[in-house]
């Protein structure tokens, strides 16, 4: 890995943790500091340092300097000792995009890119962020089986993400249930309007109630007012759950079974026909 400042450490430290065997070849490691293994002084743009860091038996190359010229030559260095690398490359610059296509690397990182798709994440989808740092503390197998989850319900197709929040304004069917005590289960709302025995094509991720958090919630959780809920599925199966969060009628058919009658002409022919 070249480079050892803020952003060489990050991706160091993480990869360490994944239990990679890692070689840092850095050019002022007075200034840098260096992991406990030791550091190659070098910038990693010359065949030396890349031969002492033992690059032609090295699976991968990260090139993450903050000057793109050096990670520039530190890819075309590596890559004319062996062509067998993973390559990883830090872009610092915008207006050097075409000189990174050109090296084709594996990977391209560009730190102004991530803070700013970041601050999308948190700006369009806020619950996602919260979900992706609570499920960073589960165990591997947990991820597995919700990838498989996931992978089973869209297909090949990518997923959609949607926030749901229980109020007045926006789904006032199922907040008016709550407020008169009627009992509405996460499972109800993921159920079919056109058939409540079959269920949407989706998943629900997390549920944040009255300042508590809960990750992968039962489908026989009780829903109340103000609570948050994040779902990932397919973009219809969001937008016929609108019906049963919005229309009165569509959710009593679902809590109950009945389609009832909804205009008063038809109300009045079914009262007659049971007379």
């Amino acid at each position: 890995m070249g480079g050892y400042g803020r952003f060489g450490k990050a991706v160091f430290n993480r990869l360490k943790k994944e239990e990679i065997s890692i070689t840092v070849m850095e050019a002022m490691p007075e200034k840098t500091g260096e992991p406990k293994q030791g550091v190659v002084r070098g910038r990693g743009t010359e065949e030396d340092t890349l031969t002492e860091a033992d690059i032609e038996h090295a699976v991968g190359i990260v090139a993450g300097t903050d000057n793109d010229a050096n990670n520039l030559s530190i890819v075309m260095t590596a890559r004319a000792m062996t062509n067998k690398l993973f390559v990883i490359a830090r872009q610092n610059y915008r207006e050097n995009d075409a000189l990174f296509r050109a090296v084709d690397a594996d990977m391209v990182m560009h730190p102004s890119a991530i803070v700013a798709g970041k601050i999308r994440v948190l700006l369009a989808t806020p619950m996602l962020y919260e979900f992706m740092s609570l499920a960073a503390y589960q165990e591997e197998d947990w991820a597995c089986a919700l990838v498989s989850r996931i992978a089973g319900l869209v297909d090949n197709r990518v997923p959609v993400i949607q926030e749901i929040v229980v109020d007045q304004d926006r789904h006032c069917a199922i907040h008016d249930a709550l407020e008169r005590g009627r009992v509405v289960q996460l499972g109800d709302i993921m159920r079919s309007p056109g058939d409540r025995d079959r269920s949407l094509r989706c998943i629900a991720l997390l549920r944040i109630s009255r300042n508590s958090r809960e990750l992968l919630p039962e489908a026989d959780t009780e829903l109340l007012p103000g609570d948050r809920l994040l779902f990932c599925g397919t973009r219809r199966a969001f937008s016929t759950m609108e019906w049963t969060l919005c229309h009165t009628a569509t959710l009593e058919y679902i809590l109950t079974g009945e389609d009832r009658p909804r205009s008063w002409i038809w109300r009045k022919f079914q009262e007659r026909k049971k007379r």
